[in-house]
Order: structure tokens, then sequence, then C-alpha cells
């Protein structure tokens, strides 16, 4: 019995394979989909500058010339990612994308992750010889800039404080933030508004003098004609004359 059994389950098996085309492969693995971090740094590996084409309004269109010319300053290898997304996601949201980078790249160097509006970001240093104070100067820079500055700005002021060699101080003393763009429209509209009412101003003043003159050239004028007309002799008490 069992032996039939095993007969029966051998020629099944035969009759699967047999139906099965010769040479026909197996159904391929999903490929997983490559990650944020896979996709920058596979961009990096073209360009040492990354620069999304998601914020076309926020950055200039010489943004990555810009950045590239900064970042030369600093004497040693830099990758600077601009991305809309600076963290790595709400799974690992603690993680350094810089670091993740550095790991997808393995190279060492200076890696900067900024967001198109220069408000927030990271730079992280892995290797060299030669050691800068990139977290103090990146403060220091968050603080000297406009709270609407570009990525360019802020990398551009970066790089002055942190080869200054005055970056500890300047993030604890940080200069003033030049004004934004917003702050600047709304002052030169309250200017424009100042000498609109100093305009105003003198246009009313000069038509008071105007009118003011005019009624006092007349008033003059009765004066001066009043004085020439020839004086009336008194009257005369007539009762005393009867008397």
């Amino acid at each position: 019995m069992w032996r039939g059994w095993s007969v029966l389950m051998a020629g099944l098996v035969g009759a699967v394979l047999l139906a099965r085309p010769a040479g026909a492969a197996p159904p391929p693995a999903r490929a997983e989909p490559v990650g944020r971090a896979d996709a920058i740094a596979a961009a990096l590996r073209r360009d040492p500058v990354y620069v999304t084409d998601h914020a076309p309004r926020v950055l200039p269109p010489d943004a990555a010339a810009r950045i590239r010319a900064s970042v030369a300053r600093l004497g040693a290898p830099s990758y600077v990612a601009v991305t809309p997304t600076v963290g790595v996601g709400q799974e690992n949201p603690a993680d350094s994308l810089a670091a993740l980078l550095r790991d997808r790249l393995r190279k060492d160097g200076i890696y900067i992750v900024v967001a198109p509006s220069g408000g927030d970001g990271e730079v992280r240093q892995f290797g060299g010889a030669r050691r800068l104070p990139l977290e103090d100067a990146w403060q220091a820079a968050d603080f000297e800039t406009a709270y609407d500055a570009s990525a360019p700005d802020v990398i551009a002021r970066f790089v002055d404080i942190a080869l200054s060699g005055h970056a500890r101080e300047r993030r604890d003393h940080p200069r003033p933030a030049p004004k934004s763009k917003v702050r600047e429209a709304l002052d030169a509209d309250d200017a424009a508004d100042r000498r609109a009412a100093r305009v105003e101003w003198s246009v009313f003043g000069g038509a008071a003098a105007l009118s003011g003159g005019s009624i006092l050239g007349l008033l003059v004028r009765r004066r001066v004609l009043r004085s020439r007309r020839p004086k009336r002799p008194p009257r005369k008490n007539t009762a005393k004359a009867r008397r």
C-alpha cells in the first residue's frame, strides 16, 4: 500500500515538472526600493554638490555653483546635499543623514545636509588631518543669517565663520542677523508711506500759506484804502446853535 502511494506521488511530481516549459527561470525576487540616502549618495558620486529640484522658488538658479565655490575654501573634500527633508525619517528620526551618506560613499570628508531655505541641517566631518570647528560655525551661521536665507547664503556664512578662527566666540556672541526680505519689503513700504505723508503735508502747508497770504493781502489792502479816504468834518451840535 505504501509502495502504491509512493508511486502515485512520484507520478504527480513528474507531471508537474513536465508541464513546466523547458528553460523557464524561477520568478525574480522583488527588488527592495532604493532609499533616499542611496539616491542622494548616487547623485553625490556624480557631483559632490547635490541640489534638489523640488524648491525652484527658494533656491537661485546658480545655487550649486555658489555652494561649490564656498565649500572649496574649506580645503577638504566636501559633499553637500540640499534636500527638503534633512532627517532620516519617522522610523529613525535620531539618525544622521550625513552619516548615512558617508556610509554609502565610503569617503572621508566634510558632509553637509541642509534644507533649501537654509533653516535646518547638519554638518559632519569624517577623517582628515585638518579639523575645523564645524559645529560651532554652523550654529553661528544659523544665528547670523536671516530666517528666510537660502542654502547658498547659509553655507557661505558658515564657511566664513569656520575659517575665521573665532567660531566659538561667534556662536556664543553672534553678530546681528540681517533683515529678511519680508522685513526689508515692509520697511520699504513704511518709508514710502512716510515720504508720501511728507509730500502731502508740504502741499497742504503751501496751499495754506498761499490762502493765508491772499487773505492777509486783502486785509492790508482794505486798511490802506480806508486810510486814504478823506475824513468827514465833525458834525455841529445844532441844539447849542439854536440857543
